[in-house]
């Protein structure tokens, strides 16, 4: 359990170790909106933004300049630096953490005390109805006992990595924040369960639920910054059209995010094929969390 040290100690974070691959990426060139498959699930962007169901299949006008400015930022060699501020000092403390070696309880909870959003969220999921049936939990030494070392990866993941998911200061990406997060989440512990009756890593799962809605928040940064509004509904071909170039975006920003060695072949897998299409183990985990939508109860990673 050690990997949590670094986080919690004053030490020096290191960085993540940017893959070649990702520095020198060719784009991919962007398939026409009106080609995008329908999903298997509902749109998700019609519920970010509160909206009602997207209907028709004509881009309107501002929608054509939403998908031109994505289209403009994945062309180029590298996305904007500051597209997810929060991914440059978060995702190296992510790393630290699952780097360390093991260390003894009362060490963890000496640290893991330092911090009240960790403190707190080690004791929820300890009292999650998945460990409440082995008994009342009194104190933090007994929560971190009780979850053990993946429902501890598990926590830390979450409270590290929610900056990523933080509101800018207006526009469509402020509005969807807070449900995105909600179900980024909810998605996480689908992928975990799904992952692990797949004979994968639930870890993995839980990445990949968590972190895929960063592609969410890439494309409406660059709604907002290109200036486009979108009164009224929303069509269905601006919102299946968001929906792949988001999973690509995703690819793009989480490609040297190294944070397992599956979850790096799922994002560079992603900038090359749609969400739909892909036959990475972890895309068909993430297409099956989403088919069956949030896990019923607040079961760890195991």
């Amino acid at each position: 359990m050690g990997w949590l040290a670094r986080l919690l100690s004053p030490a020096r974070r290191p960085e993540a170790s940017a893959s070649p691959a990702s520095k020198s990426s060719p784009a991919v060139a962007a398939p026409a909106a009106a080609a995008v498959p329908p999903p298997a699930v509902p749109l998700l962007l019609p519920r970010l933004l509160g909206k009602s169901e997207a209907t028709g299949a004509e881009l309107s006008t501002a929608e054509r300049r939403a998908i031109d400015a994505i289209d403009g930022a994945l062309a180029q060699p590298a996305l904007p630096p500051d597209l997810l501020p929060r991914a440059a000092s978060v995702i190296p403390q992510l790393l630290a953490l699952m780097r360390q070696s093991d260390l003894p309880v009362p060490a963890l909870v000496q640290r893991i005390a330092k911090d009240v959003l960790l403190s707190a969220e080690v004791l929820r999921l300890a009292s999650s109805p998945y460990y409440r049936s082995q008994g009342a939990v009194g104190d933090l030494g007994q929560a971190i006992v009780l979850i053990g070392e993946s429902g501890l990866q598990s926590v830390i993941a979450k409270v590290v990595l929610k900056p990523i998911y933080e509101a800018s200061a207006g526009g469509l990406s402020a509005r969807a924040a807070q449900p995105l997060w909600e179900f980024s989440e909810a998605t996480a512990d689908s992928a975990s369960h799904e992952a692990q009756a797949a004979g994968l890593a639930a870890f993995d799962g839980y990445l990949a639920g968590l972190l895929h809605g960063a592609g969410w928040t890439a494309t409406l940064r660059l709604i907002d910054r290109a200036g486009a509004e979108l009164p009224g509904p929303l069509s269905s071909a601006f919102a299946a059209a968001c929906e792949e170039r988001a999973h690509r975006l995703f690819g793009r920003t989480a490609e040297r995010w190294n944070i397992t060695p599956a979850f790096r072949a799922f994002a560079a897998d992603a900038c090359l094929h749609r969400l739909a299409n892909s036959r990475d183990p972890l895309a068909a985990v993430l297409r099956r969390a989403l088919e069956a939508g949030p896990a019923e109860t607040a079961d760890p990673v195991q």
